[in-house]
């Protein structure tokens, strides 16, 4: 019995692999030489953020962006280390952190955000309407098949636990700074 995968998904793989290679130039625009994580950051603080608010907590951006607290964190010391975003003490909670873009950052944002539309905006004119909407559809499909297939392994993992796994020993581990077998 041969293995693998069926011809058509070894082709979607191949364009897959061809869609992320295709995009790999050097970009000049107000986002140059920053990661796409960091962009997604600045377009949410300039979308949840008003002017002469106090900003958001990390807490709240992670929500949204749907990573942990400590990525949130090293995506903003960069930002701020670079201009972009400042932190601020919560007026109602001192305990708490604000965070809100600059002049620089709303600047640095907006732009970014026009460059996005006019790139989605052409590739949008190039499909025309009726394949925009189909890879519209299609992507909602694979976003539900992949969510499915995630909520599947996480319902197996929690009926069948490793037997192998020993929470106890790899927290021991772990206080060492050793990493569990």
């Amino acid at each position: 019995m041969e293995r693998g995968i069926s011809p058509d998904a070894r082709e979607l793989l191949m364009a897959l692999r061809r869609l992320r290679n295709g995009r790999k130039r050097k970009h000049s625009g107000p986002m140059a030489g920053r990661k796409q994580s960091e962009g997604m950051l600045l377009m949410v603080l300039r979308d949840h953020v008003e002017d002469g608010k106090p900003g958001i907590m990390v807490s709240e951006i992670g929500r949204i962006l749907d990573v942990k607290s400590p990525t949130v964190t090293q995506l903003i010391k960069g930002l701020e280390s670079d201009g972009l975003v400042d932190r601020s003490i919560d007026p109602d909670d001192r305990r708490a952190v604000r965070i809100s873009l600059t002049e620089e950052g709303i600047r640095v944002t907006d732009s970014f955000i026009e460059e996005m539309e006019s790139m989605i905006g052409g590739l949008s004119e190039y499909l025309g309407e009726s394949d925009t909407q189909t890879l519209i559809h299609l992507l909602h499909r694979i976003h539900d098949y992949f969510q499915a297939r995630e909520a599947s392994e996480d319902s197996k993992a929690a009926e069948d636990p490793d037997p192998l796994s020993d929470p106890v020993r790899d927290a021991q581990a772990s206080d060492k700074g050793e990493r569990p077998l």
